[in-house]
């Protein structure tokens, strides 16, 4: 950090201040905002649940009145003929306790039956006006009458029947029936509500008919409020909040027009937002904290800020002893990246300094429109001289070597050893092409002269490739990749030749020719490995197999996969110890599975043709299993369509199977083998290829060919593994269509056998994968 003073000091000081402010400002702020978001988000969550229980008791009381004319209509019909009607009347209301009273009013409003001496003599003036009204809005349906001044002048005592109007089927008459509303209240004990939620029961005219909570009937109070709902739809919903008595309530109603009355849920808001009030003193205590504890580190760093002010001419003093010191270590630092840019063996650039400062030479020759070259420079049969005289004869002669480039060079120029026996030259300055190919004609010749090395004369020369900018690239890396390309062409047409770059050489059979040189030694030193794919029966769901897939660790280019080599490799003739070795590295890998107390999985490789064409490829294969102690049956070899129109290739797979070794018909789909074949070939499974499987997307017309071959291969046999299975719509087709076995990404990745434990224990958590 800085150390200030004076009026930066200050500006400091002022800055932590203000910064404090604000954090204190946004901690408050902070806090109102969760403090109304969650009000809001609670009343927003509790007046869904009043919605839902007002239109579920809406509902119900919409049932319970329709009950009421059902049993009007039974009572105007007349049930069981030859009973009187009273005796019929009092049985029907004994039977369902819902119903108190019945009366039957003539059209003018007058009483001709009534259940019980108290009833009504005459149907009230302003029920018989309001009954009409709503008869032409809705048509012949039952509904509940506004509440007469009688009764709402006695608003707060409770009311234990509630009355219910409806039309006769015959005549023009009129049946008032009233509801027990300790019944109706009896349902609401089962409904859970807080402490404040009540219930209330109004008239088309707001006026309440009942109030009640979970407890009971309560009586009505002053200030409650009414709705009253407006236009001719069959129900309305709404909701509010609203201030009576002292506090504020949360009201959600439901209005049933056509049955003349609205439920209304009630709840104080209050109780609604308690459950947030701990939670809020909680927070507003963190934030009392909080503004405490900016505030003391406002305060300290306030303090520091001064003392750093008042340290500042003691630190002056020491500053030129601390810049002395800085000098003497940057000193140190130049000599240790000099060594560390420069080769300790040809006291030449190493190769990523090399980099470093010939990209710089060589942007500076493009900005002054100048030809610039890259030499790349191999030793011819260096290796024979190291393996014959020693490596002290072979440092000697890089020296020697590096020692003729470094006096052949301009000032301009740089050089470098990339590794081994390998140098790499850039020619800068004002030359042309012709200066350039005469300067590599005279290298050549001094690289090529006799060397005296301890006492022994050698004779070597150079292989010399050629790049020039911006002929033949633009960039270092294409320079180098050229100049590569071009000493490789230069070494194969014989020793002490050079080339100049042309786009005519195939940097890929450069390094085809490299990989070829290099297998013999990569099977010495076992540099191929195996990954291992699983193979998943989609039966049982377990691992059931893995198919081996080989690797090459190269050490220049990396990890190879295998459509870099096995073509080079077949045409090579290296396709038959890769073979061999690819069944002993499976070998090896059941063994050392069976020794670390894991299951032996059994293991499936590739089989190339050339080998089936080998007579002692069974022998071999059965003697490697001997020497691993494995059974047969834990060896699969997979075999592709041409083999089986070679005859010698058919006897040796007999021959193998008849050993107890497994054989699957690989990639089958994609050449000129069909089921006809498979007749004379005895093979155990049968693998459809991934371009067959990835037409696959979980359609009516998917792929008929897939399922096709699944129903010929059971009916020979033969079990089917699906290759190349990347979405589960792939795997539902497949397991539907009769599949047996699949392999592919969905499922697992090849993976070294390091990582099996590993996804074997992840494998096993998965639930289902179809």
């Amino acid at each position: 950090m800085a150390i200030t003073h004076g009026p930066a000091s200050s500006r400091v000081q002022q800055a932590t201040i203000l910064l404090g402010l604000l954090i204190v400002i946004f901690i408050w702020a902070l806090f109102l905002y969760q403090v109304t978001s969650s009000r809001q988000e609670i009343l927003s969550t509790r007046k869904v649940e009043h919605r839902n229980l007002a239109l579920i008791s809406s509902e119900s009381m919409k049932q319970m009145i329709d009950r009421a004319s059902a049993l009007a209509g039974l009572i105007d019909k007349g049930i069981e003929p030859g009973r009187r009607r009273g005796d019929m009347v009092v049985n029907l209301l004994a039977e369902d306790p819902l119903f108190n009273r019945l009366a039957l009013y003539s059209p003018a409003g007058e009483v001709q039956y009534a259940s019980h001496p108290t009833s009504r003599d005459t149907l009230a003036g302003a029920w018989l006006m309001q009954f009409r009204e709503h008869q032409q809005r809705f048509g012949d349906v039952p509904m509940i009458p506004q509440r007469l001044g009688d009764e709402a002048s006695s608003m707060d005592r409770p009311v234990w029947r509630l009355p219910v109007l409806i039309p006769a089927r015959t005549g023009d008459r009129i049946f008032l029936m009233e509801l027990d509303v300790g019944y109706l209240v009896g349902l609401l004990q089962r409904v859970s509500m807080g402490d404040t939620t009540f219930i209330q029961i109004l008239d088309e005219t707001g006026r309440e008919w009942i109030r009640a909570d979970s407890g009971g009937v309560i009586t009505g109070g002053e200030g409650v409020g009414r709705i009253q709902a407006t236009g001719d739809a069959e129900m309305q919903l709404g909701g509010m909040i609203t201030g009576t008595g002292g506090q504020e309530l949360q009201r959600q109603y439901v209005s049933r027009l056509d049955r003349g009355f609205t439920l209304v849920v009630n709840q104080s808001v209050d109780e609604i937002l308690r459950p947030l009030q701990a939670g809020h003193v909680r927070q507003l205590i963190l934030n009392v904290l909080m503004t405490l504890l900016v505030t003391a580190i406002i305060l300290w760093l306030r303090r520091t800020l001064i003392g750093q002010q008042q340290a500042f001419q003691a630190l002056q003093a020491s500053e030129a002893t601390k810049r002395q010191l800085i000098e003497r270590l940057e000193m140190e630092h130049a000599r240790s990246s000099r060594a560390a840019a420069i080769d300790h063996l040809s006291g030449l650039l190493n190769r990523r300094q090399f980099m470093e400062v010939a990209n710089g030479l060589l942007e500076e020759q493009r900005r002054n429109r100048r030809l610039s070259s890259l030499i790349f420079i191999d030793l011819d049969r260096f290796k024979a001289v190291n393996d014959s005289l020693g490596h002290k004869v072979g440092d000697l002669l890089l020296q020697a070597v590096a020692g003729r480039i470094q006096r052949s060079l301009e000032p301009a120029d740089l050089a470098a050893r990339f590794g081994g026996d390998e140098f790499v030259v850039m020619l800068a300055g004002q030359r042309r092409e012709e200066d350039i190919e005469h300067w590599v004609l005279s290298l050549s010749q001094h690289l090529s002269a006799t060397y005296e090395l301890d006492g022994v004369e050698i004779n070597n020369s150079p292989s010399i490739g050629i790049a020039i900018c911006p002929r033949d690239g633009q960039s270092l890396e294409d320079l180098v990749q050229a100049a590569d390309a071009a000493m490789y062409s230069a070494k194969k047409a014989g020793r002490g030749h050079y080339r100049f770059f042309d786009q005519s050489l195939n940097l890929k059979d450069v390094e085809g020719f490299l990989l070829e040189q290099s297998f013999a030694e990569a099977l010495r030193n076992h540099d191929f490995i195996l990954h291992y794919q699983p193979q998943v029966d989609l039966e049982t769901q377990e691992v059931v197999s893995y198919e081996a897939l080989v690797r090459w660790q190269h050490r220049e280019f990396g990890l190879l996969f295998p459509d870099r080599f096995i073509d080079l490799a077949e045409s090579s003739g290296f396709i038959l110890p890769l073979g061999i070795e690819v069944i002993r590295l499976a070998c090896e890998q059941m063994r050392r599975w069976r020794h670390e107390g894991l299951p032996v999985t059994p293991v499936a490789v590739n089989v190339s043709p050339h080998q089936l064409a080998q007579s002692d490829f069974p022998a071999k294969v059965m003697n490697l299993l001997a020497e691993y102690h494995l059974k047969p049956g834990q060896l699969e070899l997979e075999i592709t369509e041409t083999a089986m129109l070679d005859e010698q290739a058919v006897e040796q797979l007999h021959v193998l199977r008849k050993a107890g070794i497994r054989l699957a018909l690989d990639d089958f789909g994609t050449g000129y083998a069909g089921f006809a074949h498979l007749e004379a070939v005895p093979v155990d499974k049968l693998k459809i290829d991934r371009s067959l499987i990835a037409s696959i997307c979980n359609t009516h017309d998917d792929s008929p060919i897939v399922s096709s071959t699944i129903i010929l291969a059971k009916r020979m046999s033969l079990k089917v593994v699906a290759e190349g299975v990347e979405t589960r719509e792939q795997l539902v087709h497949l397991k539907v269509a009769g599949c047996d076995v699949a392999q592919g990404y969905h499922l697992g990745r090849p993976m070294p056998a390091q990582d099996i434990p590993a996804f074997i224990e992840r494998f096993g958590e998965t639930e289902s994968l179809v």
